[in-house]
């Protein structure tokens, strides 16, 4: 039985046939005759200039156990036109249709068929070259079937497949599936033709949507996708709060319209306080409050006091009211207080606002004191209430000035040549577009300075000279002209389009079993402890090469020895390696007992610590012993490289830029119109250090863009566009490492060079 929500409807699919090549060599047919009636060679029996015109057909029928090329083509039957001679090749036809037979069908395909394919000659379709069959199973597919026939007169090959039309699927192209997003269902179909349900919707149609998540199944449903749609009595964002009775005030519900009262509330709205001293404490001065029914109260009043909440005192002033050394004396009503300067209010306890009269002068801020105030003035002014002129000037605030004027509520910077601004603290920008040929100019004190592009020279950068005059190589790298500008060829140990980078052969470090290692110009050396050797310092020095050795197990041998009372020394054997130790066994043999980090028969086999991939943002994993080190990109940090350096650190931001912290970059976000990289300029974007490693930099207005060198990309030209580990340069498990825009190999052990590519023992 179909799956629910699977739709099993008529079929509908094509068969193809296409044409190869047909080879008859001799122009023969299938009866013996020549084509067109030529005769034969008395010689050797070959038709003589006979030209069959070819055509073939294909008839196709139920699967037969017992080949029978006769009887009706019962799932149909096609021609195709003369498509050729005796010999021809239609693989690459520019007319495909030519060579191509479809025969379609509204039946389910029985996967099992029969085929008959004759080729005939033109024009009298009785006269066969070829016939050739197949009977099997043909499933629908994309791919084609490529049949070949090789008969007694012609070879010939063809190809075949069956497809099924669009919306239908299934080994019988009777399964129909067409997307929809309607009324009647929500999904799309999968290579199977089985309907998958469209995010929101479920079911066996999709038609049925998902709720919101939370939503309650008893009181909430939906018509759409993530909604909650609550039914009467309900409400809330996921229909699980009951609606109350109208009016309930001190009341809740389980049920819709319910008002079950609080704790001392009660009436049919619960609007009645059942506890009127607990919740409002009317009665005043240590009187006793008793409730007497729902909102109603009675207070039995100590000594001294009455009225109806004990508020009416009968010796007001025994109980010393007026606060701040005010006055008491008694009234009809109880008591009043005459307050000293600076306070009022019923007990004196009001702290009277003398700021509220506003006395400070010149904008400067009132602050109340106890029966006074306090003026905190602007720096120009000073005094009680700011009214004297204070001397800015004794602050020293011009920058860089000639002399510093008081004035009357401020002052005057008289600014030295090539400084500007109201503290003489604003650098005037003396470039106004003085540089030539891409020159960038760099502003001075009251002057400036043009550094010129590659290939110009003069205090404007207005003569051109050859690229290589004014010596763009570093560190004694050899320049060469090209088409396209210049080329710096690097002696061994540098890198970098202008040989600027400094390759160290010792990050990371080389050498095994502690060894110290030193970088040289184009190489690197390791300073061997005792008892090891070879580049790396990886292997045991072998004492039986010069010493004559006696043997006294499978693990151990004894040489001269001048340093010993016993005048022998014992030598472990190293066949377990640096990492192992020999563990004498019977008869001769031994085990080897490896340290931590190897394993293997002799111990010769480091485990791979970098095979679960920890170094993280790109970093490259350095397999150690038992341990592993991650060498991190440009711009990251860390033990797993997981850490973005902070860029903004250093605050790179001038004049109150904003900073925001990228990868191996930093960007400023300018005020007051500042500009460049660092907001550090007034009238443009671009100076020269703007863009690094020969970039060069554009001026967009609100923002700058630099033109990188080869070899470089970022938003300054400040990351190398590295792809020299790709393909990987490092032969027999070296690990690659960019460096700059060139790479290190670090080598397994046993393997040296810069690539990996040398045994350190070349002679095992």
């Amino acid at each position: 039985l179909p799956a629910r929500g699977t739709w099993w409807s008529e079929a509908s699919g094509q068969f193809e046939l296409e044409i190869n090549f047909m080879q008859n060599i001799n122009g023969e047919l299938q009866n013996g005759n020549c084509c067109e009636g030529s005769s034969r060679n008395h010689q050797d029996r070959k038709c003589v200039r006979a030209q069959c015109d070819t055509f073939f057909k294909v008839c196709l029928k139920e699967y037969q156990s017992r080949v029978s090329p006769g009887g009706p083509c019962s799932f149909g039957a096609a021609f195709t036109p003369v498509i050729g001679g005796n010999t021809f090749n239609l693989r690459a036809s520019p007319h495909p249709e030519r060579r191509r037979i479809v025969l379609p069908f509204s039946f389910a395909w029985p996967v099992s068929v029969f085929l008959h394919f004759p080729v005939l000659f033109a024009p009298d379709p009785g006269d066969t070259i070829e016939k050739a069959v197949y009977s099997g199973m043909i499933n629908p597919s994309q791919q084609w079937q490529t049949l070949r026939h090789n008969g007694a007169v012609a070879h010939f090959e063809y190809q075949i497949r069956v497809t099924c039309d669009e919306y239908y699927f299934g080994f019988g192209c009777n399964k129909f599936c067409r997307p929809r997003d309607d009324f009647f269902g929500h999904y799309t179909c999968d290579l199977n033709g089985n309907k998958t349900c469209l995010e929101g919707w479920m079911g066996g149609d999709c038609n049925k949507a998902i709720c919101r998540q939370g939503c309650s199944p008893e009181h909430g449903s939906c018509k759409y996708p993530g909604e909650c749609r609550c039914q009467y009595g309900w409400k809330g964002q996921y229909c699980d709060k009951c609606t109350p009775h109208p009016g309930c005030v001190h009341g809740t519900c389980v049920e819709p319209w319910q008002c079950r009262c609080e704790t001392n509330w009660g009436g049919q709205l619960c609007d009645k306080d059942l506890n009127y001293c607990g919740t409002r404490l009317p009665c005043l001065n240590g009187g006793t409050c008793s409730n007497t029914g729902p909102d109603k109260y009675q207070c039995t009043c100590p000594d001294g006091y009455s009225g109806k909440n004990c508020e009416i005192a009968e010796h007001a002033c025994i109980s010393d009211p007026c606060y701040n050394r005010g006055s008491c004396s008694e009234t009809p009503m109880g008591f009043k207080c005459l307050c000293v300067s600076g306070w009022a209010g019923p007990t004196c306890t009001i702290d009277i606002d003398e700021c509220e009269a506003d006395p400070c002068a010149h904008g400067g801020t009132c602050q109340d004191m106890v029966d006074g105030f306090k003026c905190i003035c602007p720096q120009q002014w000073t005094g009680k209430t700011c009214q004297l002129d204070a001397n800015e000037c004794e602050g020293k605030p011009c920058a860089n000035a000639n002399a510093c004027h008081n004035l009357i509520g401020g002052y005057y910077c008289d600014c030295m040549p090539g400084w500007a601004g109201q503290d003489c603290d604003l650098h005037i920008d003396d470039c106004h577009g003085q540089c030539q040929n891409g020159g960038t100019c760099k502003d001075l004190v009251n002057s400036y300075r043009c550094a010129c592009a590659p290939g110009f020279v003069g205090q404007h950068c207005e003569r051109a000279v050859s690229g290589c005059a004014s010596k763009p190589c570093l560190n004694g790298g050899q320049c060469q002209e090209t088409l396209t500008g210049v080329q710096c060829l690097c002696p061994a140990g540098f890198s970098g389009n202008l040989c600027q980078l400094d390759i160290d052969y010792c990050q990371p470090n080389p050498c095994g079993n502690g060894a110290p290692c030193f970088n040289l110009a184009a190489d690197y050396f390791c300073r061997c402890p005792e008892d090891y050797e070879g580049k790396n310092c990886s292997h045991l020095k072998d004492h039986c090469q010069t010493t004559p050795c006696q043997v006294i197990d499978s693990c151990t041998v004894t040489v001269a020895s001048n340093t010993t009372p016993e005048g022998i020394r014992f030598i472990f054997s190293n066949v377990c390696g640096p990492h192992g130790k020999c563990k004498s066994q019977a008869d001769g043999k031994f085990t080897c007992d490896c340290s931590e980090g190897f394993t293997g028969a002799y111990c010769h086999e480091n485990i791979n610590d970098c095979a679960s991939d920890p170094c993280k943002s790109g970093g490259t994993c350095i397999d150690g012993v038992n341990e592993y080190q991650c060498i991190c990109r440009e711009g990251w940090e860390g033990v797993l490289c997981e850490i973005n350096i902070d860029d903004c650190a250093v605050k790179p931001c001038q004049n109150r830029g904003t900073c925001q912290d990228l990868v191996n970059d930093f960007y400023c976000e300018c005020k007051n119109g500042w500009k460049g990289k660092t907001c550090h300029s007034r009238d443009s974007q671009c100076d020269e250090a703007t863009c690094n490693n020969g970039g060069t930099c554009y001026d967009e207005g609100d923002t700058f863009k630099c033109m990188c060198a080869p070899g470089w990309e970022g938003s300054t030209c400040n990351i190398a566009r590295n792809s020299s580990c790709s393909p990987p340069p490092c032969e027999n498990g070296g690990t690659c490492v960019v460096s700059g825009d060139s790479f290190t190999c670090v080598c397994k052990e046993g393997w040296e060079g810069s690539t990996c590519s040398q045994s350190e023992c070349p002679f095992t």
